[in-house]
């Protein structure tokens, strides 16, 4: 089922989220600035974010979330998405089960958005309803949040335990001069170099 304006307008009024009069209201607003009447029932207060997003999923029969966390995010495809489409089409990829891409959307039935992402990643798109508040937040945060993803998966040089103990225990000084030692003879420093910095000294 796609949930048109008009079905939507009906729908909430079923609901008893709105009354008749309030969707007239909203409905003249869309006729004389036109947009969306999901974004003018939110912008006028009659309907919450979340809950018109819980609605709509239930009557779309798809998923719906009022936050959105690095978790559940799709990395790899949002590397593969400029981020100019994504902010287009409001839309955030979530992971799916890795033969298809969950894709976080306001509005389900945004078909163009749907084939346009299916495109550039090359899998079915599966859509689901998220609030336009958290699908912002989201777009908002999407360079550190691609930033500390990467640093996750960045090699870390652990010292075992034992080991940090055993540096812990030596003095300064040995270590400096153990470390100059092992420079030397790995070749990243000669002891012509190391004598001529010291004699700057």
């Amino acid at each position: 089922m796609t949930t048109t304006d008009s079905a939507l307008g009906d729908l909430l009024v079923r609901e008893s989220l709105m009354t008749p009069a309030q969707l007239k209201t909203a409905l003249e607003f869309q006729k004389s600035l036109g947009g969306d009447l999901r974004n003018i029932v939110v912008k006028l207060g009659y309907v919450k974010d979340n809950v018109l997003a819980g609605l709509v999923a239930q009557e779309e029969n798809v998923s719906a979330s009022s936050e959105i966390t690095p978790d559940v995010l799709d990395f790899e495809a949002i590397r593969l998405i400029p981020r100019a489409v994504l902010e287009k089409h409001q839309v955030v990829p979530l992971k799916g089960d890795g033969t298809s891409l969950v894709l976080a959307m306001a509005d389900p039935n945004d078909l163009r958005a749907v084939e346009e992402i299916q495109f550039l990643v090359n899998k079915p798109v599966e859509p689901a309803v998220a609030t336009k508040a958290a699908i912002r937040k989201t777009l908002n945060q999407l360079n550190e949040l691609v930033k500390a993803q990467e640093l996750a998966k960045s090699p870390k040089s652990a010292i075992p335990p034992d080991r940090l103990k055993a540096l812990a225990s030596l003095s300064l000084e040995k270590l400096m001069r153990a470390y100059v030692l092992t420079q030397i003879e790995k070749g990243v420093l000669t002891a012509d170099e190391l004598l001529a910095r010291a004699g700057k000294l």
